[in-house]
């Protein structure tokens, strides 16, 4: 059950922002996030999550593009393109298309790469 959720994820220019003095619990599902505040829950999007430096999510995160400046302690699913940058860090395991992970960013967990249909790749037989 998600505490915030846009009506109408279909209408273009709409960002649901969380702000710098802004301590949220509880589930956040919406189009275009930005967070710059904390957030103590799931954050889904039907789009992109920015996760803005000094911003920090204790939950799991789903995107289709998820771009990272701030904290994340949970897992993290990007369906197109994870990028970490130099502040950025993960605390938890990720499954993407796309992973870009920048000098000076902190990743600790597992990566699983998705198939085109968004589903976790299965590990190949290694050929003798």
């Amino acid at each position: 059950m998600a505490m915030f959720e846009q009506q109408d994820e279909k209408k273009e220019g709409q960002q649901t922002i969380i702000g710098q003095d802004v301590n949220l619990t509880g589930d956040l599902k919406a189009g275009e996030i930005v967070v710059r505040g904390k957030i103590k829950g799931q954050v889904v999007s039907s789009t992109s999550i920015f996760i803005e430096e000094g911003a920090q999510v204790d939950g799991s995160v789903e995107g289709n593009n998820v771009v990272i400046d701030g904290t994340i302690k949970g897992n993290v699913v990007a369906k197109e393109d994870l990028e970490l940058n130099p502040t950025g860090v993960i605390r938890g395991d990720v499954s993407v298309k796309s992973l870009i992970i920048k000098k000076g960013a902190i990743f600790v967990g597992k990566c699983s790469q998705l198939d085109q249909a968004g589903e976790v790749k299965e590990k190949e037989e290694v050929k003798k």
